[in-house]
């Protein structure tokens, strides 16, 4: 099993759960109330949600956000400090002219 898949494996039945136990016993359908708790928060209160009740339709979607805001941060963190290994270039360097070498006795290249 590849590791997206035993990720959808774990997050789509949270997110099935989450769904169900929480907004379908309110009578709540799932993209209107995204939809009206975004307007909420955007367009200053005119819905009928309070701001917990908005909090909690549009947690799974902080979550999401959040962590690709890590993601994007580690990422950038992780090429800032990245190290220069000399050595191992130099050793690359040589296998490449060994490697010419070679295909020239061959009359690859």
């Amino acid at each position: 099993m590849l590791r997206y898949q035993r990720f959808l494996a774990v997050i789509l039945p949270a997110f099935s759960c989450y769904c169900y136990f929480i907004l379908l016993p309110l009578g709540w359908h799932f993209p209107r109330a995204i939809a009206n708790a975004l307007l909420n928060l955007v367009g200053g209160g005119w819905t009928y949600y309070s701001w917990r009740e908005c909090i909690r339709i549009l947690s799974p979607l902080l979550v999401v956000a959040l962590l690709g805001i890590y993601a994007l941060s580690d990422i950038a963190y992780t090429v800032i400090t990245f190290n220069d290994c000399k050595d191992a270039s130099a050793e690359i360097e040589t296998q490449v002219a060994e490697a010419k070498k070679e295909m020239k006795r061959r009359k690859i290249a």
